[in-house]
C-alpha cells in the first residue's frame, strides 16, 4: 500500500497533475447533461417531422400508380428523418455514458432512458403541431427538400404526368373547375357523373383539393377521382358524390 502511494504521488508530481478547480469540473459535468438535452431535442424534433410526413401521405395510391403495396411504402418512406433519428438516439446514448452517473446503469437502462426520452418528446412535438411546422421550414429553406431529399405531402400530388395533382379552386362550372396548383399554374379540370368526389371534399371556390386522373393537355386534366387537401387517403370512408349530386356510390377506390 505504500509503495502505491508513493509510486502515485511521484506520478502526480512527475506529470504536475494539478487540482482541477470547482468551475471546471462544475462546467464539464452541466456541459455534457446539456448535450445530451440538446440531443434529445433534435431526435424528438426529427421524429416529430418524419411522422408528419407519415400521417399527412395518401398510403394508398400504390392502387393508382400500379404498384405493390410494400414498394410503395418503402419508395414513400422518410429515410432522411429516419437516419436523423437513429444518429441522434446513438449521440444521446453516448452522452448519457458520459455523465457523473452515467457508469452506475446497464447499457440497457440507457438505451430505454435514451430511446423513451426521444419518442416521448417526438410525440409531445407532433401532437402540438410542431412536426408540420418543421417540415415547413425545411421545405422553404432547404433546396430539393420536397423533389429529391424527401417525398413531401405537396411532392406526391404535384405529378400530373403520373394523374396526381392539387391546387387551390378558382372557378366552377357543371364540368370543369379551374385549378391554381402549388406551383401557381392554372389548370382546367375535367369531370362527369362517373367522377368520384370524395364526401369531405368541398368543390367550391377558395378549397384546396387533390385530383387523381389523367393529364389531357398542357394545361388540361380529366379528374376520375378528388379529394380534400386534408387528410389522408386512408380517411375517406365510404361513400361519395358524383359531380357534387350526393349520389352513393359504395366502397371507394383505395379503401
Amino acid at each position: 500500500m505504500k509503495d502505491l502511494i508513493k509510486d502515485t504521488i511521484g506520478k502526480i508530481k512527475k506529470q504536475h497533475i494539478l487540482p482541477e478547480s470547482k468551475w471546471k469540473y462544475l462546467a464539464r459535468k452541466y456541459g455534457v447533461w446539456f448535450l445530451f438535452v440538446l440531443v434529445v431535442i433534435f431526435g424528438g424534433v426529427s421524429l416529430s417531422a418524419a411522422a408528419y410526413l407519415l400521417s399527412s401521405l395518401d398510403w394508398d395510391l400504390y392502387n393508382f400508380m400500379h404498384q405493390n403495396r410494400v414498394g410503395y411504402l418503402l419508395s414513400i418512406f422518410p429515410y432522411f428523418w429516419a437516419v436523423l433519428v437513429g444518429t441522434f438516439i446513438i449521440g444521446a446514448f453516448f452522452d448519457m455514458r458520459k455523465t457523473e452517473t452515467g457508469y452506475r446503469f446497464s447499457w440497457l437502462k440507457i438505451s430505454l432512458v435514451t430511446i423513451g426520452s426521444i419518442l416521448v418528446l417526438g410525440a409531445v412535438m407532433f401532437f402540438a403541431g410542431l412536426g408540420g411546422r418543421f417540415n415547413s421550414m425545411m421545405a422553404s429553406g432547404v433546396p430539393y427538400y420536397g423533389q429529391h431529399m424527401m417525398v413531401t405531402k405537396e411532392s406526391q400530388w404535384m405529378q400530373p404526368q403520373d394523374g396526381f395533382l392539387a391546387g387551390t379552386i378558382n372557378s366552377t362550372s357543371n364540368v370543369v373547375l379551374v385549378v391554381s396548383d402549388l406551383n401557381g399554374k392554372v389548370w382546367n379540370v375535367d369531370f362527369d357523373e362517373n367522377t368520384l368526389i370524395r364526401p369531405s371534399a368541398n368543390v367550391s371556390k377558395g378549397q384546396m383539393i387533390k385530383i387523381i386522373g389523367t393529364q389531357s393537355g398542357s394545361d388540361t386534366f380529366q379528374a376520375t377521382e378528388i379529394r380534400p387537401w386534408i387528410g389522408g387517403g386512408m380517411m375517406g370512408g365510404v361513400g361519395g358524390q358524383r359531380n357534387g349530386m350526393g349520389t352513393g356510390r359504395g366502397m371507394m377506390r383505395g379503401n
